[in-house]
């Protein structure tokens, strides 16, 4: 039995044969029926077709998809004298996707997106392949569930394979430039530079840094390690939402008992703001509630890393100036409004739902604003600032 990667005669009409408008630098592509099924046809244009560097470049390629199989991954099927004989994905690059179909790209769709993407690119790396030219162009959505599927691996490196042919300036590492030895992590620093043209970029930015980092040793050093960030840092938005409410709640209950600063959160003594308590009584019972002070600018600077890697000296001042002209209104016509809250519980317990409605888009906004911020100092400075507006209103 021939082997399917032999070649053999032909197997198409080049009548029948449609050309697509994707290809590469040297290949032509088609779209091709074969027993009545659809299949992609790369085939090396007529001026590289007898020079022997590419047709063994092509049979490299071949060879490494064929011993592949996932399911963001374009199956490859067959090599001949037509070309190399794939699946045909009924979709668009993730080019086109970007800016035919912006708004897909919701914060849940890229979730979907990122986690496929990382998988099929960790898949690759379990079975010691190196794709070396990931970008938008090498991306496709499929058009029904718009799922993944990452295609040519003509610039591949394989444990068998170890020559490569050509990369993409804007998404290629330092190191694969200068035609240095790569790794897990040249493949990493081009996500990062794809994770950055998506429409929700900013909430990676911290990502996006590491990735993107000049010295292989200062990026992730493997996917299972960036996924496992990820997969981190989604919990912040998430615990922010539990907190607010169940300080609330606490607050609404447990009227008698005495909060103190310290009760509230392990604050450190430069975060948004200090709480001024109020001074012993005679009485067993506290009749005089705290009063919130206007948050106060730490006297000492944070040393931040912005999405270039680079380090420099930033008061935090406005990232809390920003966040309480942007809370401040809505949590006064909310919870803020709520006069007698202990009498009203059910009131403030609907003006508690209202406010966390808009939650998730501030927090937003105000990521995008500060992107020199990493998330979770972000969320810190909010959490402690609403925390803080709550007390003031359910001891008014």
């Amino acid at each position: 039995m021939m082997e399917s990667s032999e070649f053999h005669n032909q197997q198409f009409n080049d009548d029948t044969a449609e050309l697509l408008e994707r290809h590469g630098a040297t290949c032509d592509t088609f779209r091709v029926k074969l027993y009545g099924k659809l299949h992609f046809l790369k085939r090396l244009k007529s001026e590289y077709a007898n020079d022997i560097c590419f047709q063994e470049a092509f049979h490299k390629e071949f060879e490494t998809g064929y011993r592949l199989e996932h399911p963001n991954l374009v199956r490859y099927i067959s090599l001949s004298s037509d070309g190399i004989l794939m699946e045909y994905v009924d979709g668009e690059t993730l080019t086109d996707s970007l800016t035919r179909h912006p708004q897909y790209f919701t914060r849940k769709n890229t979730k979907k997106f990122v986690s496929q993407l990382l998988d099929v690119v960790q898949y690759l790396h379990a079975h010691q392949v190196l794709h070396l030219d990931l970008k938008p162009d090498n991306i496709l959505l499929t058009r029904i569930n718009d799922d993944v599927k990452l295609i040519d691996l003509g610039c591949s490196y394989t444990d068998t394979f170890s020559d490569t042919q050509g990369h993409t300036n804007g998404f290629a590492a330092p190191e694969q430039l200068r035609g240095e030895v790569v790794d897990e992590r040249t493949d990493i620093y081009a996500i990062g530079k794809i994770l950055a043209m998506l429409p929700h970029a900013y909430i990676y930015n911290k990502v996006i840094a590491r990735c993107t980092a000049s010295n292989p040793s200062n990026r992730y050093q493997s996917i299972d390690e960036l996924q496992h960030d990820l997969s981190h840092r989604r919990w912040y938005p998430y615990l922010l939402l539990l907190t607010i409410p169940v300080v609330a709640i606490a607050l609404l209950f447990y009227p008698q008992r005495q909060t103190t600063h310290e009760e509230i959160l392990p604050v450190a003594t430069d975060t948004i703001s200090s709480v001024k308590m109020p001074e012993k009584a005679d009485t067993p019972h506290i009749t005089k509630a705290p009063v919130v002070e206007t948050p106060l600018a730490p006297t000492k600077p944070h040393v931040l890393d912005t999405p270039s890697g680079h380090t420099k000296q930033k008061s935090i001042e406005q990232l809390r100036s920003d966040i309480k002209k942007l809370v401040l209104p809505v949590f006064q016509s909310t919870l803020g409004s709520v006069e007698h809250p202990r009498q009203n519980d059910s009131l403030w317990m609907m003006q508690s739902r209202i406010f966390l409605a808009g939650e998730q888009q501030r927090l937003d906004q105000i990521v995008r604003s500060h992107p020199e911020f990493s998330m979770d100092t972000v969320v810190t400075e909010y959490r402690n600032y609403v925390q803080l507006l709550i007390i003031e209103a359910a001891n008014k």
